[in-house]
């Protein structure tokens, strides 16, 4: 039982280590700089990691430079949506990538999941005069 136990320690000790390990090599893989008002400072492959947006910043999520800016054409494309997917777009915000995942999506379904019931009303508004 002595060495059971000793093992098992050993076992504990490997695996925490190894989830150590694990969690600085994500972690070096962002850039800590001073950035814009708008943003952490913390920058993950070139971009730096926006504040938390309430619902109150649905307007710029909508902003007609968004397609410029993001290059969500080529993003959709690149996501090989087939007609019976499923997606579920966590944090969706104003649901502008939801709205454009849809129409590939036709036979199957589109969640859009958010926290703010008033995102989700926006989104429910914006379903309806869709169509």
């Amino acid at each position: 039982m002595k060495y059971f136990s000793i093992f098992m320690l050993l076992i504990c000790c490997h695996l925490t280590s190894n989830q150590l390990y694990a969690q600085e090599d994500n972690y070096s893989k962002y850039i800590f700089k001073r950035g814009d008002f708008n943003g952490i400072g913390k920058c993950y492959m070139g971009r730096e990691i926006a504040y938390v947006m309430g619902f109150q910043g649905i307007k710029w999520l909508e902003r007609s430079e968004r397609e410029k800016e993001e290059d969500v054409t080529t993003l959709i494309k690149n996501m090989r949506i087939s007609p019976n997917d499923t997606i579920a777009d966590i944090g969706a915000g104003s649901g502008y990538h939801v709205f454009k995942m849809a129409p590939l999506a036709k036979n199957g379904l589109v969640y859009a999941v958010d926290i703010q019931s008033e995102i989700l009303e926006a989104i429910q508004l914006k379903k309806s005069q869709i169509g």
